[in-house]
């Protein structure tokens, strides 16, 4: 396969590009893909470059028995979505510093970043989006007084036995589902795999 050029198509917040490319078999071919940045970070990224959108952040108490996560409305969706807090790397900021804000606007926590890795694509067919995944512990209250107008977060706590619930009930983002069911070992994969 070989990629032959990529033509941008510009809206509001997201690039559409066309990424006309030559298959296995020298059949020209096109693909369709959204971006955030837009065709010169694609291109870097191409040729060997990485970058990040920002982080999704996946924090616990200090005695390990609970994580926060937010219901949030997508429109999207049309409905609430469960998922971990994240947010967009503001320009110049590093995922640390994005984390910790992110963290109190959404939840109104103080988050105490322990480790990243990534970053890793979010929808690989659709989007050259990546994130970092962060962790870290949290302190303080609950609030929604850091909310952006434009946001409609709910933040609250998961145990282990509420983690299970919301898997088998509600609807998530499949990264958050994958990291709750890492972070209290539930789920198929723990199930099939002593």
């Amino acid at each position: 396969m070989k990629l032959l050029h990529i033509e941008e198509a510009p809206l509001k917040y997201l690039k559409t590009l066309r990424l006309h490319y030559e298959d296995k078999s020298g059949n020209a071919r096109v693909w369709e893909m959204v971006s955030r940045s837009g065709k010169a970070r694609l291109e870097k990224d191409l040729a060997g470059g990485n970058h990040t959108d920002g982080p999704m952040i996946v924090a616990w108490n200090e005695e390990k028995t609970h994580v926060v996560m937010i219901r949030e409305y997508r429109v999207v969706a049309g409905k609430e979505i469960v998922t971990f807090p994240a947010g967009l790397c503001d320009e110049g900021e590093s995922i640390k510093e994005a984390s910790i804000r992110e963290f109190k606007e959404e939840t109104g926590l103080d988050f105490h970043y322990l480790a990243q890795e990534g970053p890793r694509y979010t929808s690989v067919g659709l989007s050259d989006e990546k994130v970092h995944t962060v962790y870290g512990t949290f302190t303080g209250e609950l609030s929604q007084k850091y909310l952006e107008d434009s946001e409609l977060i709910v933040p609250f706590l998961v145990d282990r036995e509420e983690a299970v619930r919301l898997i088998k009930e509600e609807e998530m983002t499949v990264r958050s589902a994958f990291c709750l069911q890492m972070f209290f070992r539930i789920g198929p994969l723990f199930e099939l795999i002593p």
